[in-house]
């Protein structure tokens, strides 16, 4: 039996079964609908580009967001289907780091001069090593130290943090397509901030 750790332990507010539909149902309509929404800043039109907000946005809010709601709830069928929305998160994520990349070789651009750019890179590396860890550790199967709360704990703050991160940094590279179009931004970030303490806390 594993290490408690540390910090003894954790227990996740659960959400009653209409809060966690009503969140997965928020969640999934605003990955899609905001990825849709700020791919096609400033002009309105769907191009090649759309495809890396749409991702990213599926990947942080979509997948880790129902992930992370989905492990409040607790017990062995929850964590794995966690730890499935988590991988699901980081392919979604890797597509959309290649569609940018992709996109700034076919047009000439530079790599990573922008703050969106350089915080993006450290959130999504972030993610992908939280995974990793949760994956290595905590998994209800195979983890090596399932049961060490300590590790439970930061995989659980670290994730956290990661994705409020990630909702920041999608914010601001949507600040840099319409730089003077707050509204577009407020539409974007608006339902994120509210979601902060039901989803990340």
């Amino acid at each position: 039996m594993g290490n408690k750790g540390l910090l003894g332990s954790y227990t996740p507010d659960k959400p009653s079964p209409t809060r966690y539909v009503i969140l997965v149902v928020i969640l999934v309509a605003i990955s899609l609908g905001g990825g849709y929404f700020a791919g096609t800043r400033p002009t309105g039109q769907w191009r090649y580009f759309s495809w890396h907000p749409l991702l990213m946005t599926c990947g942080m809010v979509g997948f880790a967001g129902v992930g992370a709601v989905t492990k409040k709830l607790g017990g062995y069928t929850n964590t794995k289907i966690h730890a499935v929305l988590g991988f699901l998160s980081m392919v979604a994520n890797a597509a959309g780091v290649w569609i940018i990349y992709n996109n700034k070789e076919l047009n000439g651009y530079p790599h990573l001069k922008t703050t969106h750019a350089k915080i993006g890179l450290v959130v999504v590396i972030a993610c992908f090593g939280v995974g990793l860890a949760g994956s290595v550790f905590l998994h209800p199967d195979f983890g090596v130290d399932k049961t060490n709360q300590t590790i439970r704990y930061w995989h659980k703050t670290a994730s956290r943090l990661a994705l409020i991160l990630s909702w920041f940094t999608a914010t601001l590279g949507l600040m840099q397509l319409v730089p003077k179009d707050l509204m577009s931004v407020a539409v974007y970030a608006g339902p994120l901030l509210c979601l902060v303490p039901f989803v990340l806390v």
